[in-house]
């Protein structure tokens, strides 16, 4: 069995089926006006193919959508794209500026306001998501990314100077700790 969903808000809804009743009230008062009320139709509508009411349909415009705003750590464009590439974000665009990306529910937008400024960032979503959890797991991914970046910088500098890691550590909160031969 096949079945065809429109979402649409229960306003135009209403006025498509207040619509459809009267053209079929127009429809008979014509058929009726130019002595078409007496007409056969029952042989072609044999083959015509009504659609089944669907189960499990759930209508868009239950959700109620919410906009929530954060300020960020974020300073870096490309390890914010890292990070919402990483992250799943899905069709990532750039426009004047502005960064934004989807994922599930949520419509993710960041804006610098100033050039020595974080990214501000906006999460539109349904009011049964959680903004602050997907807030915290970004800034959580950013900032082990930005971890990554200082890190790969340091092994760069510490080569670039001819000293050598003599061992490294990553305690449990993830900080590492470099130890260098100065010899």
């Amino acid at each position: 069995m096949s079945c065809t969903v429109l979402a649409l808000p229960y306003a135009i809804a209403y006025v498509i089926g207040a619509f459809a009743v009267g053209a079929v009230n127009v429809s008979n008062h014509y058929n009726r006006e130019f002595g078409m009320e007496n007409l056969d139709f029952s042989e072609s509508t044999e083959n015509i193919n009504i659609p089944q009411p669907c189960e499990d349909v759930q209508v868009i415009s239950d959700k109620h959508f919410i906009e929530k705003s954060f300020e960020t750590a974020f300073m870096d464009k490309e390890i914010l794209m890292k990070t919402l590439e990483e992250h799943g974000i899905k069709s990532i665009s750039e426009n004047l500026g502005q960064i934004s990306g989807c994922i599930d529910n949520y419509t993710l937008t960041f804006e610098k306001m100033e050039a020595d400024k974080p990214y501000f960032m906006r999460i539109s979503c349904t009011e049964k998501d959680n903004a602050e959890e997907k807030f915290a797991d970004l800034s959580n991914e950013y900032a082990l990314n930005v971890q990554e970046e200082s890190y790969m910088n340091i092994v760069d500098k510490l080569k670039q100077n001819n000293m050598e890691i003599e061992e490294e550590e990553v305690l449990d909160d993830n900080t590492i700790v470099l130890t260098v031969n100065l010899e």
